[in-house]
C-alpha cells in the first residue's frame, strides 16, 4: 500500500483507495500459513524486489515506465498467493485437480496468477478498473510473465535465456527485454534469504525445511518416496547438504547474472 502510493502509481492509475484497500487486504489473507509460503514471505520479497528496481538502479538501467513499476510491484506481492504448502512436483505425482487443470506445467504458478484474475473479476477488488485496456494487457502479460518465471523447474532455462542476452551489445530496450529482467528481479527477490545477515537466514532457512518436511510426511503416508530434502529424519546431514547445493548451483550464479 505504501510502496504504491510511494511510486504514485495510485494517482497515475486511478486507483480506488477503498477498492486498493480491499484488494491488499485480501491477497494477504489469501496466502496460507505455511511454515515458509506464508504472507510474511510475499511481504519480504516484495521489499526486496522495490529495494532491487529503485535503490538497486533497475529502474534508471531499463528506463522503467509506470506499467513495468507497477508489474513488478503486484507479481512480488501475489507470486505465492494460494500456495497450498506442497510443490509442483507433489501435485503432478498425486495427479492433483491443479497438474492436470494446467497440464504439469509451472502448475502452482499459474494458479497464483488466475486466482488473483479470478478475485479482480469483482469490482470490490479490482484495481485495474481505471486502467484502459493497453494499460491493463500490458501489465497482466508482465506479471504473468514474472510469475511464471518463478517455477523453479524451468530456472535453468531462464537464466540461461538472461545469460545470453547479457552477452549482446545491444541496449535493453524491447517489452521482451523488460520482461525478461523483471523476471530475474523476481527470481533473485524470491530467493533472497540466503543474502540476508545470518541469524535472518538462518530463521528462513528452517522455515523453508519445515515445509519441506511436511510434505515429505505426507509422501510417506501416501506410499510416495520422499523427495530429496524432505526427509526429515535425515535432518542432521541433509539440511546443511541441502542449503549448501542451493547457495552453490542456484543462488550465487542467478545473483552473479542479476548483477551484471
Amino acid at each position: 500500500y505504501e510502496l504504491l502510493y510511494r511510486c504514485k502509481l495510485v494517482s497515475h492509475y486511478k486507483i480506488d483507495d477503498t477498492i486498493l484497500y480491499n484488494f491488499l487486504r485480501t491477497v494477504e489473507a489469501g496466502y496460507h500459513p505455511n511454515h515458509y509460503h506464508n504472507n510474511t514471505h510475499a511481504a519480504d520479497v516484495l521489499q526486496i524486489m522495490h529495494y532491487i528496481v529503485h535503490k538497486g538502479g533497475m529502474k534508471d538501467v531499463l528506463s522503467m515506465q509506470p506499467n513495468e513499476i507497477f508489474a513488478s510491484l503486484i507479481s512480488a506481492a501475489i507470486h505465492d498467493f494460494d500456495h497450498p504448502g506442497f510443490n509442483n512436483n507433489f501435485h503432478i505425482k498425486t495427479q492433483a485437480y491443479l497438474a492436470t487443470l494446467y497440464n504439469d506445467r509451472s502448475v502452482l504458478e499459474n494458479h497464483h496468477v488466475s486466482q488473483v484474475y479470478e478475485l479482480v473479476k469483482n469490482p470490490k477488488y479490482n484495481i485495474f478498473a481505471g486502467m484502459t485496456w493497453e494499460q491493463y494487457k500490458d501489465i497482466r502479460d508482465s506479471i504473468t510473465e514474472m510469475v511464471l518465471a518463478t517455477d523453479m523447474g524451468i530456472h535453468a532455462k531462464i537464466t540461461q535465456q538472461f545469460k545470453n542476452r547479457l552477452s549482446e551489445v545491444r541496449a535493453w530496450q524491447s517489452k521482451e527485454d523488460m520482461r525478461l529482467a523483471l523476471s530475474i528481479a523476481l527470481k533473485m527477490a524470491d530467493i533472497s534469504n540466503c543474502c540476508r545477515s545470518t541469524s535472518i537466514y538462518q530463521k528462513w532457512a528452517r522455515c523453508i525445511v519445515e515445509e519441506f518436511y511436511v510434505q515429505g510426511d505426507a509422501e510417506a503416508r501416501l506410499g510416495y518416496p520422499i523427495s530429496p530434502f524432505m526427509d526429515r529424519n535425515k535432518d542432521d546431514t541433509d539440511f546443511v547438504k541441502g542449503q549448501i547445493s542451493f547457495m552453490n548451483y542456484i543462488v550465487v550464479p542467478l545473483f552473479n547474472a542479476g548483477a551484471e
